[in-house]
């Protein structure tokens, strides 16, 4: 999947250069001196000068490359750099007199790390190559659009998927009495989800449903298109669907079998989150809460291989994302339920739930509301400085 840049970002492109001319006067070199203390006769002195094989005063080298400040600070990347480090080669002297010309190139840039590297070149008026070498720099950013992303006072949209029942329907009807727009994702039940869409308006919410097989990318971008036009740019995704969780044991699973709980579980959550990320980052702001499971770092049930490695695999890639675009203002977090009282533990023996309820210090199963509750509150502002968690909902059952 591509990286995808902020407007900024783009003007960090490899290639971009930046140029500015000086040309070194006598009081240059005069007042660099008195400045650094550096008062070498060889810089001050003409008759000194004359004697060395130089001929003449040469300005001090530093003084040519103290213009790579100009060109870091003021033109790439410009206000709030961070001088890192730099590499210098001085290959010709420079004379009072020089017009020099000092050109900064980006040849590499890190929107995760804000790190620029540029290649310097100083060259004279005859085209000569004076000085080369090697900056890097930090790109700093500014705390003053924290205001900004407050959805107190902006448009509030919400892709909850697998949203017809159980832990999403519980979750869309939290979002929609917080005053986010829901789109309700589901794959087959459309009965359930437009009951869903007539709870929410009763209750004076704004949702509607919408039909699309996240494993079918068409479809997928079908549901993204409708969505839009209907409610605007997304600015918050719950990636709740679930297929159903088959017990097999390791000696019978197939290599069909794991590719169809990573397809599930781990690629479509990312394809969804790559599509809604241009909306994210073209606003500055976005949060994504992934469900998924306390078998993902805790001990599993036995037979659940498939399920547990692809929600381990989703909450490892949570993190990664967390890290890369949070100075972006994007957040992603998961909220990990234990066993909840939903239609895919419907098959679960009754002794094994009973059992799970009295190993939970709560005594009790979570309800589909436990999670929704947990969802909201890390998409909401009060969770601003949370990114890259994991909130278990588990009544106890895991304690890290």
């Amino acid at each position: 999947m591509p990286n995808l840049p902020t407007s900024r970002d783009a003007l960090y492109e490899v290639g971009r250069t930046a140029t500015i001319a000086h040309t070194i006067t006598a009081e240059d070199v005069q007042k660099f001196a008195e400045l650094t203390g550096d008062d070498n006769p060889l810089h001050v002195s003409r008759e000194f000068a004359e004697k060395t094989s130089f001929k003449g005063v040469v300005a001090h080298g530093m003084l040519s490359a103290s213009f790579i400040s100009t060109i870091i600070g003021k033109k790439l990347p410009g206000e709030g750099a961070l001088w890192l480090s730099q590499n210098l080669e001085f290959l010709l002297p420079v004379r009072i007199g020089d017009t020099l010309e000092i050109a900064g190139t980006v040849t590499a840039f890190s929107p995760s790390q804000r790190i620029l590297d540029l290649q310097i070149q100083i060259t004279n008026q005859h085209r000569q190559t004076v000085l080369t070498g090697t900056s890097r720099v930090k790109v700093l950013e500014t705390e003053e659009a924290a205001p900004q992303t407050s959805s107190a006072t902006a448009a509030k949209v919400a892709l909850v998927t697998g949203a017809s029942r159980g832990i999403g329907a519980a979750t869309a009807r939290r979002l929609a009495r917080d005053g986010y727009a829901v789109i309700i994702n589901y794959r087959s039940d459309a009965e359930s989800a437009e009951r869903l869409v007539a709870d929410i308006a009763q209750d004076q919410g704004n949702a509607f449903a919408c039909q699309a097989d996240l494993l079918d990318t068409a479809a997928l971008d079908r549901m993204l298109r409708t969505a839009r036009e209907r409610f605007g740019p997304i600015t918050a995704l719950v990636n709740n669907a679930s297929g159903k969780i088959v017990n097999r044991a390791f000696a019978e699973t197939t290599n069909e079998d794991l590719a169809r709980e990573m397809e599930m579980h781990y690629f479509a959550p990312l394809r969804i989150i790559h599509r809604v990320l241009p909306d994210f980052l073209a606003a500055g702001r976005g949060a994504v809460v992934n469900v998924g499971s306390i078998y993902a770092d805790a001990t599993p049930p036995p037979q659940l291989l498939g399920y547990a490695a692809a929600k381990a695999a989703l909450a490892s890639a949570t993190r990664s994302l967390a890290v890369e675009h949070g100075p972006r203002g994007i957040r992603f977090n998961t909220v990990a339920p234990g066993m909840t009282d939903t239609r895919l533990i419907s098959e679960v023996p009754e002794k094994a739930r009973l059992l799970s309820k009295m190993q939970t210090p709560l005594r009790r199963l979570a309800a589909p509301e436990d999670v929704a509750n947990s969802v909201a509150f890390l998409l909401s502002d009060d969770a601003a400085h949370i990114t890259g968690e994991t909130l278990r909902v588990c009544g106890g059952l895991v304690m890290l």
